[in-house]
């Protein structure tokens, strides 16, 4: 590795293009005393909360190896997922709970063959998701959606048609595919299951990448709305938190947030949120989601902290959830419901080991995460077996190991 390169002057010329570019971008952002008058009026503290016997808090994350092998022009891709599922106890706090879900774990063999590869995804998302594609297209309010955003009638088969595939060798794509779907077959199993949790959770956001394309969709878009439509028959609160927020000038809305705590200059407040305002509704718009989908589409957003320690999250609802268990008749009786919600998640979130971010999502990543030893034992494993079949063991490829990539 080369250590010399902050020492050249073209780097360090580049690096201060940069920088300049960064702080101008970062002075356009400029909140009014109009819309810093609107933020204080809609920032709102819930309660650090010790107690919430009962509560059952769930989380889903997922990893994988992409690709783990190829071999010839055929690519193995392995999917993993895992959920978790803990309840509040008044001796220990959060205890899992048992049975633990089952991980779930894929593998996809992907030729690269214009015919063959498309019918191998296609059978990877519907193991993965654990139901025909076309069910979950028609079950899935995704399709309603995508007919407000584009003004244009869509149809299950014919959103089935234009799913899109990429080739095998599409390593970037597919992995985002896999294992997204992987993640929201896991949480979908859990919401249909017998110990389905008042909450799910997932290290995502609820933002559909081609809602807006006329013909196109990715499947875990449909997957995902799926899940919103069986949560909220269930009752269940099925929630994607962000660490990446994405908005510019944070640090004047926490200047906010910590004047309306009464905090001295210089100090974090935490245990607040904002949900972020639409102007057809709300009469007001929060400047630093200007040309940025936020909300996304059927959903509702929120700007939250629970803890001092932690960054600011994203919280993204399903919007038919939003409506039927959150909002209410009065403006304070919304707050209460919202105030509720994020009590329980700040219970969820005193875990030692991730201090003010949800436990269950960070349980489910342990789990979920592949090591190192795993994967080669994995990859060793896969190949004694297609030995054993006749295959030769020439034929496979660990591409990171053949190219000094890993």
């Amino acid at each position: 590795m080369r250590f010399d390169l902050n020492l050249r002057s073209t780097v360090r010329e580049q690096m201060q293009v940069l920088a300049q570019e960064m702080h101008a971008w970062q002075v356009q952002i400029q909140i009014d005393e109009f819309e810093a008058d609107c933020i204080r009026n809609n920032i709102f503290c819930f309660t650090h909360t010790t107690s919430r016997p009962g509560l059952r808090v769930a989380g889903v994350d997922g990893s994988g190896d992409f690709p783990m092998l190829t071999y010839a022009d055929s690519f193995i891709y392995l999917s993993v997922a895992q959920a978790t599922v803990y309840e509040a106890d008044r001796i220990s706090g959060l205890r899992e709970q048992a049975p633990i879900p089952e991980t779930l774990i894929h593998l996809a063999w992907i030729p690269e063959n214009t015919i063959e590869g498309p019918k191998a995804i296609d059978q990877a998302h519907t193991q993965l998701a654990g139901l025909p594609l076309l069910d979950i297209i028609t079950d899935s309010d995704y399709h309603q959606l995508k007919s407000q955003i584009t003004g244009k009638k869509h149809y299950p088969k014919a959103l089935l048609k234009g799913l899109i595939r990429p080739h095998a060798s599409d390593i970037g794509n597919l992995a985002i595919q896999l294992r997204t779907t992987a993640e929201l077959g896991a949480a979908l199993r859990l919401i249909e299951s017998q110990h389905c949790p008042h909450y799910l959770l997932m290290d995502t956001t609820f933002s559909l990448p081609l809602l807006a394309s006329t013909n196109s969709s990715l499947f875990y878009e449909h997957l995902k709305r799926l899940c919103c439509v069986k949560a909220r028959k269930q009752g269940i609160g099925f929630f994607t938190l962000s660490k990446s927020h994405g908005l510019p000038a944070m640090e004047t809305l926490e200047t906010l947030a910590a004047q309306i705590q009464g905090l001295p200059p210089g100090q974090v407040a935490e245990h607040w949120y904002l949900r972020i305002p639409e102007l057809y509704r709300d009469n007001w718009s929060l400047s630093l989601t200007e040309g940025r989908r936020i909300p996304p589409p059927g959903a509702v957003s929120y700007l939250l902290r629970f803890h001092r320690l932690t960054p600011v999250l994203r919280l993204d609802m399903d919007r038919e959830y939003w409506e039927n268990f959150v909002k209410g008749d009065t403006e304070e009786e919304t707050r209460q419901n919202e105030r509720k919600i994020f009590e329980d998640l700040d219970y969820a979130s005193h875990d030692q080991r991730v201090y003010g971010y949800p436990y269950p999502i960070k349980a489910a990543h342990d789990r979920a995460s592949l090591t190192d030893a795993e994967r080669v034992a994995l990859r060793k494993q896969l190949i004694a077996q297609a030995i054993a079949t006749g295959m030769s063991p020439a034929l496979f490829r660990d591409p990171s190991q053949a190219t000094g990539h890993r």
